[in-house]
Parts: C-alpha cells; sequence; structure tokens
C-alpha cells in the first residue's frame, strides 16, 4: 500500500472518519459508501468501482494476514493499482475506510452490508439477476437450522457449518448473529467453510468475515463440480485452524 493508504489504516485504528468526509455528518457510513462509490462511477462506471474496490479490498486484506498466499496476492494489487490516478486510488482507500467504520457500527447486530450496499446500487441486472437473502430471513434461518441445543453444544466444542453457496455471506453473518445472541463466543467456538462460483461474491464474503472477526475459509469453486480456484483465509480462521492442528498433534501423541 501507498502512504495515503497507510494514513486512511492509521485512521481506521483510532476509529476517525476520512478527511472528507464532515464530523457533524449523520449519515450512516453504509449510505457515505454508497456516495462514494456513485461518485467514482460517474466516470468509470458504477459496476467496475464496486468490483474493483472488492478486489483491492480482499486482495490487500489477504496479502496482510495470510502468509501464505501474501507474495502472489501483494503483486495482484500492484497490477490493480498500475496506472490509476491518485486521486483513484485514494478514492477506493476512502472507501475500505467506510466499510469499515459501517461494519463497526454494525457490530453488536451483524447485518450484510455489501449485499445491501450492491442491492441500492441496483448492480443486480449487471450480476446476472442476483439477489442477495435479507438479514432478517438469515437470521431466522440460522435461529431454526442451529437451534439451543447446537449453540449449547458449540460452548462445549468446536461447531463447524458449511455454506456451499455463500453469495455475499449472509448466512454466515446470521448464524454468527444467533450465535452472538446466545452468548456463544463465535470467534472461538466456530469454523465456517463458505464456497460459491463467482469470485465477486468471494471477494463480498471474504472481506465481511475478516471485518466482523468471523472465523472462515471462504473458496471460490464449484460446489457441485468440487472444481476449486482459490482459498481464501480470514485471521481467525489461521489461527483456529493452528490451535486445532496443535490439539490433535497433542491428542495423538498422548
Amino acid at each position: 500500500m501507498n502512504a495515503t493508504e497507510n494514513q486512511s489504516n492509521s485512521r481506521h485504528q483510532r476509529g476517525e472518519r476520512p478527511k472528507n468526509m464532515s464530523k457533524t455528518s449523520t449519515k450512516p457510513a453504509k449510505a457515505l459508501l454508497i456516495e462514494e462509490i456513485r461518485q467514482l462511477g460517474q466516470t468509470l462506471g458504477v459496476n467496475t468501482v464496486f468490483t474493483t474496490f472488492l478486489e483491492i479490498t480482499a486482495t490487500c486484506l489477504s496479502a496482510e494476514t495470510d502468509p501464505s498466499t501474501a507474495k502472489d496476492r501483494k503483486a495482484r494489487y500492484q497490477e490493480l493499482i498500475e496506472g490509476m490516478e491518485p486521486e483513484t486510488v485514494n478514492a477506493y482507500a476512502r472507501m475500505c475506510a467506510l466499510l469499515y467504520l459501517a461494519v463497526r457500527e454494525n457490530w453488536d447486530e451483524p447485518r450484510d452490508i455489501l449485499g445491501a450496499v450492491y442491492h441500492e446500487l441496483n448492480l443486480n441486472n449487471a450480476w446476472n439477476g442476483q439477489y442477495f437473502t435479507p438479514d432478517d430471513v438469515c437470521r431466522m434461518m440460522a435461529m431454526l437450522t442451529l437451534g439451543e441445543d447446537k449453540l449449547d453444544s458449540a460452548n462445549q466444542e468446536l461447531l463447524t457449518i458449511n455454506e456451499p453457496a455463500c453469495g455475499s455471506g449472509a448466512m454466515v453473518i446470521g448464524a454468527v448473529w444467533a450465535m452472538k445472541k446466545s452468548g456463544t463466543d463465535y470467534r472461538q467456538k466456530s469454523l465456517f467453510y463458505a464456497q460459491d462460483i463467482d469470485i465477486r461474491c468471494v471477494w463480498m464474503a471474504y472481506i465481511q468475515l475478516v471485518l466482523y472477526e468471523i472465523p472462515a475459509v471462504v473458496v471460490h469453486g464449484n460446489t457441485l463440480t468440487l472444481e476449486e480456484w482459490s482459498r481464501w483465509y480470514t485471521p481467525n480462521a489461521i489461527a483456529c485452524l493452528l490451535k486445532e492442528g496443535r490439539q490433535q498433534k497433542e491428542a495423538s501423541s498422548a
């Protein structure tokens, strides 16, 4: 990342809003993110801006947190910004900051922010008519699927959940909402596997699961044919898998 992006990251950590945002603004960060995308989309096209924003954000997050893919993803990031005007790079950095703030605003009640942004930008026609499941439906399905018995058992052992067509990650986020409501520490007691055939959905899910600190492995692949093209590990998933690996080794050597 360049110096401008590093400054933006520092502002993220301090919980500050980007410089172009009024300190007195009462708009939620999601609304400001949509405005930022639309503004840059006037010259580059909204679909192109949203897709590029997803890839830049996902690539940067992965490059900084997953040593196994860091080299390739850092190289991909350089390819993405090569030839961009500095203000365009800055605009994408502001989008990253706004998304982070949107997640923090919804921390206690996790919701699918990028899926909502996608719909508000009316991108479903550009994306082959894709629609993402609303948060309320995801939460209801999570409560019905998990139930009190599974949530209680999650306090005793690791709860592993597979989402074979994850879209923007809404179902996983809904499950985390249910776990939070039950008092289950999802960061320590769960591991999600999410998969989608559309790389843009993979990026959407991965970004949000990283920012919500969810242990998840997001796979770009075809669930039906078992083809797989890439894997995206959240930092919490890396920590979980390392911990489980150590525990298995200790058990086998006992």
